[in-house]
């Protein structure tokens, strides 16, 4: 029983002292052209929206918008998230088609 109680209290504690992001996520990162972007400026993107996505998922997990709200951020992080895809698809083949040379 004591060991369920203790268990139980630290878990309470490490997620009240973690908190949750007060700030909204801000402006969307710029994502590089996959048509002409270097490997490094892909790896740079790749960071910056994966560091975006992971802080707003944290905010939706706070629960502190409104439904709408939820929705708006929802699909502008859906939307985000297809951009950087594409141009991580539009960098794959164009390093596939000049390896092949």
């Amino acid at each position: 029983m004591k060991v369920l109680l203790m268990t139980a209290l630290i878990c309470l504690a490490f997620n009240a002292s973690a908190g949750c992001p007060v700030k909204r996520p801000g402006e969307l990162p710029v994502l590089p052209d996959g048509a002409v972007a270097s490997d490094k400026a892909m790896y740079k993107g790749q960071l910056a929206a994966e560091k975006y996505l992971l802080h707003a998922e944290a905010y939706i997990g706070c629960g502190m918008m409104s439904s709408q709200q939820h929705l708006v951020l929802v699909a502008k992080l859906e939307g985000f998230s297809q951009i950087y895809n594409d141009e991580v698809i539009e960098f794959q083949v164009r390093s596939n088609l000049i390896a092949e040379k």
